[in-house]
């Protein structure tokens, strides 16, 4: 089962958030930044959502701007999209949310079926968010501010995680994250991810034939993998995984293995590529 390695990662990147400003209030600069840009014993990392914008803007190629982006593309050329699916903290806070959600349908609604994702299509959903990154990134590029830092989830959250520790208080930025939040909580489940986030968006383009993606051993695809489809149930992103696992939408969290093994033994689901 691959859940709770999924949920220890997970967690162990929500908690570096709050460490890293407590280890600098003490003068312990091994690793300083936020998920904009950190730094880890002198090894750079930026979101490339950053970088992309900055080149737009400034129409040149700075290597040490390049040279943070190493780690982050390598990382999605060889395991896919495992930052969205294994450690964004926003993506943490939209599973919970969406447990909450369950919880809420059944006990207060007395609803138990699962629902359908906002955009049911994935070409659909990809054409939304590629469209939102390239607006965003050509707006940056024009009035030379880099617009879409401002909602990038990642990076506001370990931001007024460094504000929480250092001031005792959270800024307006945010409200943003607590809005999307309650709309995936009452109306629209895993929008975000699903149709906005830039981050996402840009990761899953580094992508060759041998990246780590989610494949059926049967069926070609083309059939369901376990009874009653419980991997389309599962997956976060509204994809059914034996036919569409290497859709660029997929974070590769492994949900839809778990349930496909869970009741019928070994499932044909699994990840094939450098994994």
């Amino acid at each position: 089962m691959l859940s709770p390695y999924r949920r220890m990662s997970q967690i162990g990147v929500f908690a570096l958030m709050f460490v890293i400003p407590v280890l600098n209030s003490y003068e312990i600069y091994a690793i300083t930044g936020t998920y904009y840009a950190i730094n880890i014993g002198g090894l750079g990392i930026t979101d490339p959502v950053a970088i992309l914008q900055t080149i737009v803007a400034s129409g040149e190629l700075a290597p040490p701007i390049l040279g943070s982006l190493i780690f982050p593309a390598l990382l999605a050329l060889i395991l896919g999209r495992v930052w969205c699916g294994w450690m964004c903290p926003y993506h943490l806070m939209t599973d919970v949310t969406a447990w909450l959600r369950a919880w809420f349908r059944k006990r207060i609604l007395g609803k138990s079926e699962w629902e359908a994702p906002v955009v049911p299509r994935p070409f659909k959903a990809n054409m939304i968010r590629y469209g939102f990154l390239l607006a965003g990134t050509l707006a940056a590029g024009a009035i030379g501010i880099p617009i879409l830092n401002y909602v990038s989830a990642p990076g506001i959250l370990s931001t007024e995680a460094m504000i929480l520790v250092r001031q005792g208080t959270l800024s307006l930025e945010f409200g943003f994250i607590a809005m999307i939040l309650l709309l995936e909580l009452f109306l629209f489940p895993r929008f975000w991810c699903r149709l906005f986030c830039p981050t996402g968006a840009c990761l899953s383009l580094f992508r060759t034939p041998f990246t780590m993606t989610v494949r059926s051993a049967v069926g070609g695809g083309k059939t369901a993998c376990c009874k009653n489809e419980r991997c389309t149930e599962a997956c976060p992103m509204g994809l059914a995984p034996y036919g569409e696992g290497t859709d660029l939408l997929c974070t590769n969290c492994g949900e839809c293995i778990d349930a496909c093994s869970a009741k019928d033994g070994p499932g044909t689901l699994g990840f094939t590529g450098f994994g």
